[in-house]
């Protein structure tokens, strides 16, 4: 099984059927090609980002961009 890194706070996540996920299609958002910004996994045209828990999921639907924003640091839980 692989790994992802939760986006809000920087633990890893275990990919799987059952894990909190959500899609972000690229073209929605001004800084998805900046460099250096965290990246979630390819598919079909957009980026699948995987969460620790419904909080952080939560946090990033509310507000991708600061998210994926190059400069952003995650909080560490």
């Amino acid at each position: 099984m692989s790994a992802a890194i939760d986006p809000v706070c920087g633990m890893e996540v275990q990919v799987s059927p059952d894990a909190l996920t959500t899609m972000i299609l690229l073209s929605d958002l001004p800084n998805a090609a900046q460099p250096g910004r965290h990246r979630g996994v390819s598919e079909g045209g957009g980026e699948r980002f995987y969460f620790c828990g419904r909080g952080c999921l939560l946090d990033f639907q509310d507000e991708p961009a600061r998210f994926l924003d190059a400069g952003f640091q995650p909080s560490g839980m």
